[in-house]
């Protein structure tokens, strides 16, 4: 009987094995160095009804969806811009982050971003790279905020990110963000969004979706997907019972 028990165990473990192999975190980096712009009408430039994509987890594909969340918002506006930081007057008149020379998204005029798997692959968002973009205006020492927002199924979480001012010699930077708590939670997409603050510090003064203002940049987006523990248990179960009959048949 030991030995019956052991043999089971080992072929139960070489069952498994390939299983085991995959079942480690999922990872990526959403970088935007190299995207699908084929429904972007107009690029460099994202408008109201554009679409573009990236790379994503096991070989699945991300959609990115800017969209302005404004009442009044038509087919066509706006909403950013998918900038080189290589070259220097790719912002125009318009203040961008200084330490990054990659491709990032530049989201303008109280614009959404979207994203999220195209075959709906839950996802986490561990960390991101942002700034606040800026319009001209004075910039505060907390010029807006990012926020994220996941659904996941039907039901929604938030978390806030402060973005940082002008550093000592005037110039925007991108920061890495943690997402802290809100990295736990798998979701089936996420939306971005900024608020803008109009007094130094931020407080009760900060608004989204109602000054043209809220403006930011996101870079390097974290992501990650846990398989379900469950897959490995019941391939075990599976394989000891098919392990079991072909016991019973060679008896």
């Amino acid at each position: 009987m030991k030995k019956y028990l052991t043999s089971a165990a080992l072929a139960v473990a070489a069952l498994t094995a390939p299983m085991a192999s995959q079942a480690g975190v999922l990872r990526t980096v959403l970088d935007f160095e190299a995207v699908d712009t084929t429904n972007v009408f107009f690029p460099p430039l994202l408008l109201q009804g554009d679409e573009f994509y990236q790379a994503g987890l096991a070989g699945r594909t991300m959609f990115f969806s800017p969209f302005s969340n404004a009442a009044t918002a038509q087919t066509g506006d706006l909403v950013g811009d998918l900038i080189d930081g290589s070259i220097p007057d790719s912002c125009g008149n318009v203040l961008c982050p200084s330490n990054n020379a990659t491709n990032y998204v530049g989201m303008l005029n109280d614009g959404v971003m979207a994203f999220g798997s195209t075959d709906g692959f839950r996802f986490s968002v561990k960390s991101f790279n942002a700034s606040f973009l800026g319009n001209g205006d004075p910039l505060q020492s907390t010029p807006g905020f990012v926020r994220l927002q996941g659904v996941r199924g039907g039901m929604s979480t938030t978390a806030t990110f402060a973005l940082t001012g002008l550093d000592s010699s005037g110039r925007l930077n991108q920061t890495t963000i943690n997402t802290g708590a809100f990295g736990n939670t798998e979701f089936d997409f996420v939306y971005a969004f900024g608020f803008a603050c109009a007094t130094p510090g931020g407080g009760t003064t900060c608004s989204a979706f109602s000054t043209d203002r809220a403006q930011f940049t996101l870079d390097d987006i974290t992501i990650e997907h846990i398989p379900e523990p469950g897959s490995l248990a019941l391939l075990g179960l599976a394989g000891f019972a098919a392990f079991s009959a072909s016991r019973r048949r060679a008896a």
